[in-house]
């Protein structure tokens, strides 16, 4: 879907902050609002209200919220991304060694190219988003309820579908394409994630709980390493022996993430029993955020 090495990533400095304004935040937890109960007002003599005088503010009519402020973009820090192509290089070149600096290439990805693990989570925070919406879609076709309002499918509309019409009506739903490339890398993940469990022979229509988790840690999996290929993949293949080589490499890469972003899924997962989407939301935002923490330790940071 055109999402590949060759991009050269993102650049760094004062003028690029971390994380993008257009990427979401995190949601703020809203206070529950409480019932308010009606104050009798005290008996006043009647009075004529003179023509320049406003009428007192009515205690029964809620006033609007103020505006929450907006977090400030962080600025990256310039030569934020050495580190990681260094490390990254001499993972592509090969040696016995590699595997240390592999994950001493993505330790520095996530402290200095990412700002820490909590940035990460915001940087991706459109991917856990559509998790949750996909984690959503599935559970209500395996349960014969109706689909998610916001996403537009007849559920009779998908009966008859080929497996490949059906996916990309499932992506096109899930995560439209916006132009951008966090848009264009999610809906790979999806896809992918999507034909995986097909690969399986199932009913994409019937998946247990089990198996829409799988596709849920999938995606995310998917989109996390993709992110990691977009920002500094090209380093891995440009001190490669052979472009063959850089290539294989790059694949162990994206097959390592996928593995830490599945596990640390699972465990997010493991601690909540029955889930609607918010909770898959939070429980995609952990995952992402505790697989960042993964790569700096195993990377020595």
């Amino acid at each position: 879907m055109g999402t590949s090495a060759s991009s050269r990533g993102p650049g760094s400095g004062p003028d690029i902050p971390i994380v993008p304004p257009w990427v979401d935040n995190p949601p703020a937890q809203q206070p529950v609002p409480q019932p308010t109960q009606p104050t009798p007002a005290p008996a006043q003599p009647p009075t004529s209200p003179s023509p320049h005088t406003p009428p007192p503010p009515n205690p029964q009519v809620s006033q609007p919220p103020e505006p929450q402020p907006q977090p400030q973009p962080e600025p990256s820090t310039p030569g934020r991304w050495r580190g990681v192509r260094t490390s990254l290089g001499k993972f592509g070149s090969g040696g016995d060694d590699r595997g240390r600096h592999l994950r001493r290439g993505l330790g520095h990805y996530s402290r200095s190219g990412m700002g820490g693990s909590r940035n990460a989570a915001r940087r991706m925070a459109g991917s856990a988003r559509t998790a949750s919406v996909l984690h959503s879609a599935l559970s209500a076709l395996a349960s014969g309820e109706a689909l998610p309002q916001e996403l537009g499918i007849d559920p009779q509309a998908l009966v008859g579908l080929s497996t490949s019409e059906f996916i990309d009506t499932l992506v096109d739903a899930i995560r439209p394409f916006d132009g951008t490339q966090d848009a264009e890398a999610t809906r790979d993940s999806v896809a992918r994630a999507l034909s995986d469990i097909l690969d399986q022979n199932v009913d994409i229509t019937s998946l247990t709980p089990q198996q829409v988790d799988q596709v849920t840690a999938s995606t995310l999996g998917y989109d996390v390493a993709l992110r990691v290929e977009l920002d500094v993949g090209k380093s891995i293949i440009a001190k490669a022996p052979t472009k063959g080589d850089g290539l294989e490499r790059l694949q162990e890469m994206k097959d390592y993430v996928r593995e830490v972003v599945a596990a640390e899924y699972a465990a997010e997962r493991a601690k909540v029993g029955t889930v609607g989407r918010a909770a898959i939301d939070r429980i995609s935002r952990n995952a992402i955020q505790q697989a960042f923490e993964v790569f700096e330790e195993d990377g020595g940071l």
